[in-house]
């Protein structure tokens, strides 16, 4: 093989590599923003998770007191 031929070779294989690699670097970013969103959704998906809770809270206590007041009422009457 003639070193033209050799260098022809040479350069077509460089070629495919750097447009590999610049693919693979879009990739990259794709995935770096992929990420970045699935971090921002596991977060709101926590805090929404930790909003849910203290509701839960809230209104068992509100059960609560309304189920005392019942009670009171009930009490009432038969007192």
């Amino acid at each position: 093989m003639d070193n033209a031929k050799i260098f022809d070779t040479l350069e077509r294989k460089l070629e495919k590599l750097l447009a590999r690699l610049k693919s693979l670097e879009q990739d990259n970013e794709k995935l770096r923003g992929d990420l970045a969103a699935a971090r921002r959704a596991e977060k709101d998906a926590a805090d929404s998770r930790g909003a849910a809770e203290r509701l839960e809270k809230e209104q068992e206590a509100v059960r609560v007191r309304l189920q005392k007041l019942i009670d009171s009422l009930e009490a009432a009457e038969k007192g």
